[in-house]
């Protein structure tokens, strides 16, 4: 599962940056997910990575960037979400045209609301 991995690398880079500046709580985490990023799988990930961090128990926020799509062969238009997709690709349900989607799978990690030991950091 492409989104579990992509979750975890982000996940694992900002528990080394609150490490490094030595935060103690983390009250938000802000992401931005594409339509077809599973937001379940974010929220499962981001459980799983925070326990005994500095994220656990953080409120996770998550805007959605909505992705369309045209069919280059015979124009049908359509949003899509994670349903729509094999992997990257776009399979269109009116001609079977197969597209990769490569924005498919974006996530962004917006703002993080923590403490440190001295004072609050956003």
């Amino acid at each position: 599962m492409h989104e579990f991995a992509v979750t975890e690398h982000i996940i694992i880079n900002l528990i080394d940056q609150l490490k490094q500046e030595q935060v103690t709580k983390v009250t938000n985490v802000h992401f931005r997910r594409s339509s077809a990023f599973s937001e379940e799988v974010l929220r499962q990930s981001f459980n799983v990575f925070s326990r005994g961090t500095p994220l656990e128990g953080a409120e996770l926020v998550v805007d959605v960037a909505v992705l369309n799509t045209s069919c280059p062969c015979c124009g049908y238009s359509t949003r899509i979400d994670s349903h729509d997709l094999f992997g990257h690709m776009f399979i269109c349900p009116k001609c079977g045209e197969v597209r990769e989607i490569a924005e498919a799978h974006d996530l962004e990690l917006l703002e993080v609301t923590a403490e440190t030991s001295h004072a609050a950091v956003s």
